[in-house]
């Protein structure tokens, strides 16, 4: 049973099927972008990892009215679909150092807020490495078991950059407001759903998920 409390009206204009992200990976980006990053306009942000969470953090952003998104992947595909997303520049991590082509794209500063959605040391190390002095870096990737990263202990604390986790989100304060960002058309639900799966093709949704072959979200729909 769910609580009276945790159940909201999904928005009329919302197609239902579509509005299944909105409680999951759009709570987790939101979540990240509001109570961790604080997000503010004219910020700048870096997204490293633009999957089905990242792509996400990419469309909060901007309806928190960051002035600049940059997206950083490894994959040309997911970086085209964040600029239809809102990100205003890419980079792509596996053609050169993503931490120098995020410098020269900040003119040498770095961005106010670094969020890292993939959860390994690398992307995580680069992320830091990325976040301006005084600037935030958030982490909502999950690694495996006792996973380490290694970052650079003078840098953090001669720089006064704010190193913050991010779980979720508040579901009670939160997820009404991200259905009200869905349901002025602020964020879009529908665009960063790439793959339709029945629910009798869910073994081949996660044997594609695990291929790597799916940008943005795939979902499974249950029809009678």
């Amino acid at each position: 049973m769910v609580p009276a409390t945790d159940v909201f009206p999904a928005p009329p204009n919302v197609p239902l099927a579509d509005a299944c992200i909105l409680g999951c990976a759009m709570m987790t980006a939101y979540g990240a972008v509001k109570n961790q990053a604080r997000v503010q306009p004219s910020d700048s942000v870096a997204v490293v990892g633009v999957g089905g969470v990242g792509s996400n953090v990419i469309q909060v952003a901007r309806a928190f009215g960051a002035g600049q998104i940059i997206a950083v992947d490894v994959r040309d595909d997911k970086l085209e679909a964040a600029r239809g997303l809102g990100a205003t520049a890419t980079v792509n991590a596996a053609h050169g150092d993503p931490v120098a082509a995020v410098a020269a794209l900040t003119h040498g500063r770095g961005v106010d807020v670094a969020i890292e959605a993939l959860g390994r040391p690398e992307t995580v190390v680069n992320a830091f490495m990325m976040t301006r002095d005084g600037g935030r870096t958030v982490v909502i990737g999950i690694a495996p078991g006792t996973t380490t990263a290694g970052i650079e202990i003078t840098r953090l604390v001669r720089r006064g950059i704010q190193l913050l986790g991010s779980y979720g989100s508040r579901v009670r304060t939160d997820l009404p407001e991200v259905l009200a960002l869905a349901g002025h058309g602020q964020i879009n639900v529908s665009q960063p759903i790439t793959r339709r799966y029945r629910l009798e093709q869910a073994d081949e949704a996660y044997a594609a998920l695990n291929r790597g072959e799916i940008v943005g979200r795939a979902i499974l729909t249950m029809t009678p």
